[in-house]
């Protein structure tokens, strides 16, 4: 950035451009702040546009990322066969930032878009396996039972096709709710539950009222079909925080910030999305820096240890890393890997024992135990599926590959 004196006034060149980044995008509403081109500003922005509870840090515990000065801000890499720059890979991608850990140290730390150092990202369903981690937590010290059943801590719940259900069935998404996780379908229940936690409004949502998830989560019916079978269910993983809260008596994101974001030394606060009646939605509502996240990788790649306490129980985070694949397994896999899915996890099933947190429109946590690296990309996809020719999740998935080649 330029500066210099005219009359006696500083200019500062440049600032235009940066205050062109922060303003508020026209056409921004409650119907398109989810979709592209709209969400590139708006997962930057969440707090200016959706109610949210925050997730404080705790400045006298901020553990510094070693590596982080003399970090890289490109890389050099082999896509597809073909040599090109990751920022340029980024473009393309819709990638908003990247940040590359190995041995504990930052390598490379990127951002594109509205995305800065300070600015915190809308992390969707990776806020799942922060849930998970926070289960784990809460587990250890003996709060909850993962062998009970829902309705044994949620009354409310006792009617719904989560009701009977173990917590250790729905940490793993085995359970029995007739959920609808698909995006692209008005009518799902994921989209019925945006219109009726008021964090969707528009034509989608004309017949849906807005309660809030304390009123809606209870009228999610049963399938007995899907006994024993991993199924995606976003609506599953709010369940578990409505369990916590009332296991806790406290609520869902001053758990996370007791239990995780203190004790791993974030450098910033966090926050959630509530909905109308106050839930905190654990399911995708998250969001939070760059470097957070990739103190989060890091947690789990130390099996839950940061410096002399052991924030997670090593035995969970074994647990994930050392599972064999799923047999039942249905969604597309790629040649000779045994995905599987675990305590909000995503296991890549590679045999090395990678595994991910994953969120739609392209947010990754990417955990290589193997290469000792942690790979964090945040993006804004036009839609939660892709929505651009040769972008989705393959594609980004491929990326990550080639960043972890490229540091061999």
């Amino acid at each position: 950035m330029n500066m210099k004196m005219l009359t006696g006034v500083l200019l500062v060149t440049g600032s235009i451009t940066v205050a062109a980044q922060d303003s508020r995008p026209e056409g921004l509403t409650g119907a398109t702040w989810q979709f592209g081109p709209l969400n590139r500003w708006a997962y930057t922005h969440i707090r200016e546009i959706l109610p949210t509870k925050d997730i404080p840090n705790d400045y006298r515990t901020v553990r510094p990322l070693p590596g982080l000065e003399s970090a890289v801000t490109d890389l050099n890499i082999s896509l597809d066969g073909t040599a090109m720059r990751l920022s340029e890979a980024m473009k393309h991608h819709y990638m908003d930032g990247v940040m590359v850990m190995k041995d504990g140290h930052v390598v490379a730390e990127i951002y594109d878009g509205t995305l800065t150092a300070e600015r915190p990202h809308l992390l969707w369903s990776v806020t799942k396996t922060i849930t998970g981690l926070t289960a784990a937590s809460v587990a250890a010290d003996g709060l909850i039972d993962l062998e009970r059943s829902v309705s044994s801590y949620v009354p409310e719940l006792s009617d719904t096709g989560w009701g009977t259900n173990s917590l250790r069935t729905l940490l793993d998404m085995r359970d029995t709710s007739d959920w609808n996780e698909d995006y692209a379908a008005p009518d799902s229940t994921v989209r019925r539950q945006d219109c009726a936690d008021g964090l969707l409004t528009g034509e989608m949502c004309l017949d849906t009222r807005v309660v809030g998830n304390y009123r809606f989560l209870p009228g999610v019916g049963r399938d007995d079909s899907r006994e024993d079978t991993f199924v995606y269910k976003s609506g599953t993983t709010d369940v578990i925080a409505w369990v916590l809260e009332a296991a806790t008596g406290k609520r869902f994101a001053d758990l996370v910030a007791e239990r995780i974001w203190k004790p791993m030394g974030s450098e910033r606060s966090a926050a959630i999305t509530v909905d109308v009646s106050g839930f905190t939605l654990a399911s995708g509502g998250m969001t939070a820096t760059l470097r957070d996240m990739a103190r989060v990788g890091q947690l789990m790649l130390d099996r839950g240890r940061v410096g002399e306490q052991q924030v997670i129980p090593e035995k969970w985070l074994d647990d994930i890393f050392n599972r064999p694949g799923d047999p039942t397994w249905s969604f597309p896999k790629p040649d000779n890997r045994s995905p599987y899915y675990r305590s909000f996890v995503w296991g890549v099933g590679d045999g090395n024992g990678t595994v991910q947190a994953r969120g739609v429109h392209g947010q990754v946590i990417d955990v290589s135990p193997s290469s000792n690296t942690v790979v964090v990309v945040f993006s804004s996809w036009p839609d939660a599926d892709g929505g651009a020719s040769g972008v989705g999740s393959s594609e980004t998935q491929s990326v990550i590959q080639a960043i972890k080649d490229a540091l061999k």
